[in-house]
């Protein structure tokens, strides 16, 4: 009754602020405005973002959204083998503690929190972007350690597109993405398809076998299909529909670490993604309704164990939101959002499910000259009829002179439990629906520096983060089953550093960028089952030390590009006595176009390890050494 209460309320506000606004101007081009991330937009004041740009996608024709990101962010990725499941790690935190939104709307699984980006290719977003940093008063649960933002759309007025690109790798890889779109006045329609496939039988040392022989990696074969579409439609000049859906399938064999001879674990994933939503744009204020609906189903087999599993989640999404522009310098937004999922799996005695309801309010203002914005937000969730806890942020920029800018925030976050904590059952292990969530304050302070002219451009920017996670969820023996326990803090911490540099020199343009991000992250308080001897230690897989570097050279018959990663040293064991060594990675791409008419061809070769470096990224997983790409594009415009 609550809920039904407070959602008439809230509708009954939007109506009365649209019906208020119908005196005013609508002359606004709706299609300049990007409702889906209008929030991170407007309100993410005092947060350090990363967007990849256009050069370092076309160097990863071939690469998922992780792979990209591993290579040019300072986000880590931990790999079980070149086919195995993935997860990431931004700033000390699990893959659960970033938040994955595709196109406004949440992916992040409810049985277990994560996302697999290594399932997901990079050309099939338009945009990419990593917010550092504590974000739940914009996104809610799972938000801690920061959010990934992809988005895909049709664009207006462009006319006929067309895209083709194949190509075959090492290790018998073949992909191929090819992509058609249209944009007219008032509609606009983008189809897009991919495929890839791989053996992934690569040489390794195995250094757990005795004589360390040379071994070829196998039960690693990954084939995954998937087909996206997007519209847009303009019913008048200051009206729009956009839809979105997105279907895609793999199957992955699972390799088998270093120890174990014989492997015959297999994974299967499907997923349905679509979301539409209704925008409506005046001077004075912006309405959205958007209704989404996520369906993913897991299966795994392993003959040899005789384990089969099915895991099925849904999610259907309903959200609103007003942005309300008050004078010329302070601008409003709250909204609603629903969002219900059902979990069913062979380990829940029953379909589980759960309803989320989120209240959200933001404030922004500035300055008439603009030079200091500040921003609060706040969100409210209602779970189920319980409240959570609420998670607000402050943050801000302030610019000094030309080229100076100073920035800082403030922000509690939170994480559900998920399903799987929650409701699990068999295999030696009982979920805990008595779980708290886990709640953490995060701190952030900035500052770059920017100077740019027709042709060069120069930036640096320094971070430092302070986050400081309790009621951490814990899986713990408790007379011989695994329990989770809300048991351990954890605290995270740090520095990072961006530099990027681009020159022009008649016909030649020169790129360079280089991230380093200084991470400790320490176990403060441990479980009881512990001993005193991991506290205060770094936590296991989270490099202190990492560096990327990138350098291209531009020249109008072709690009030269290198790239560069440092990954220190991570410690697999709680008490830091064993470790991973730190190891560099060397990328080189080389690539060449030309243009006749309205058609583009373009060849490009991609080496990656160049020195044929060994390295693990979790412990026991071979990874694979030298190896190449080849692709061709095709662009008729």
């Amino acid at each position: 009754m609550l809920k039904r209460k407070l959602i008439v309320l809230f509708f009954c506000m939007f109506a009365t602020a649209a019906i208020a606004q119908d005196s005013y101007d609508t002359s606004v081009l709706l299609q300049e405005i990007s409702i889906n991330s209008y929030r991170f937009e407007q309100f993410s004041e005092g947060s350090k973002q990363q967007r990849i740009d256009s050069t370092s996608k076309s160097n990863h024709f071939a690469s998922t959204v992780a792979e990209a990101l591993n290579s040019l962010s300072t986000l880590y990725l931990k790999s079980y083998g070149i086919s195995g499941n993935t997860s990431i790690s931004l700033r000390g935190t699990s893959a659960a503690h970033t938040a994955i939104l595709w196109n406004g709307i949440n992916l992040q699984d409810p049985l277990n929190g994560g996302t697999n980006l290594e399932l997901i290719p990079l050309q099939a977003v338009d945009e990419l972007i990593v917010q550092y940093g504590g974000s739940g008063a914009l996104f809610g649960s799972g938000a801690i350690g920061g959010a990934i933002l992809m988005q895909s759309k049709a664009q207006f007025q462009t006319g006929l597109k067309t895209s083709v690109n194949v190509g075959i790798g090492s290790f018998s890889s073949y992909f191929a993405q090819a992509s058609i779109q249209k944009g007219g006045k008032k509609t606009a329609a983008s189809l897009r398809l991919f495929y890839r496939q791989a053996e992934n039988d690569f040489p390794f040392e195995n250094t757990q076998q005795f004589g360390h022989p040379e071994m070829t990696q196998t039960n690693a074969t990954v084939k995954y299909f998937g087909i996206s579409q997007d519209s847009r439609f303009l019913l008048a000049e200051n009206q729009q529909i956009n839809t979105h859906i997105w279907l895609q399938k793999s199957t992955r064999e699972l390799p088998p670490n270093m120890t174990i001879l014989v492997s015959k674990q297999l994974q299967t994933d499907e997923a349905l993604r679509f979301s539409t939503d209704y925008t409506l744009s005046t001077s004075q204020y912006d309405l959205m309704a958007r209704v989404g609906l996520l369906c993913s189903k897991l299966i795994y087999n392993d003959s040899l164990s005789r384990i089969y599993a099915k895991h099925i989640s849904r999610s259907a999404i309903l959200e609103t939101e007003l942005n309300y522009k008050i004078k010329t310098n302070h601008l409003l937004n709250f909204g609603i959002h629903e969002r219900i999922d059902w979990g069913e799996s062979d380990n829940y005695a029953q379909i589980s499910h759960r309803n989320n309801l989120a209240f959200l309010l933001s404030y922004k203002v500035w300055n008439t000259e603009k030079t200091l914005h500040i921003s609060s937000s706040i969100r409210q969730e209602i779970i189920d009829e319980n409240w959570s806890q609420a998670t607000p942020a402050l943050g801000l920029t302030y610019k000094l002179g030309e080229y100076l800018q100073f920035s800082g925030k403030v922000s509690r976050n939170y994480r559900q439990p998920t399903f799987n904590d929650l409701f699990w059952q068999g295999g030696f292990a009982q979920g805990n629906p008595d779980l708290l969530p886990e709640s953490a304050w995060a701190q952030d302070i900035g500052a770059s520096f920017q100077k740019a002219n027709n042709k060069s451009n120069f930036s640096l920017s320094l971070s430092a983060f302070n986050t400081y996670i309790k009621n951490l969820i814990l899986w713990i023996p408790i007379q011989g089953i695994w329990i989770p326990q809300n048991q351990k803090e954890v605290w995270s911490r740090g520095i990072e550093t961006d530099l990027k540099f681009s020159k022009t020199v008649q016909k030649l343009k020169l790129n360079f960028e280089l991230h380093y991000s200084f991470n400790p992250s320490t176990l403060e308080k441990k479980a009881g089952n512990e001993t005193d001897a991991i506290l205060n230690k770094q936590l296991i897989y989270t490099p202190k030390h990492q560096a990327k570097a990138f350098i291209s050279f531009q020249y109008p018959l072709g690009n030269l590009s290198i790239e560069e990663q440092y990954v220190g040293k991570r410690f697999t064991t709680a008490d830091n006595t064993k470790w991973l060594d730190a190891y560099p990675l060397t990328n080189i791409i080389l690539s060449s176009s030309f243009k006749k008419e309205k058609q583009n061809w373009g060849l490009s070769f991609r080496l990656n390890n160049v020195f044929n470096q060994e390295y693990q990224s979790m412990e026991n997983y071979a990874l694979p050494g030298r190896n190449y790409q080849i692709s061709i594009h095709y662009n008729f415009n």
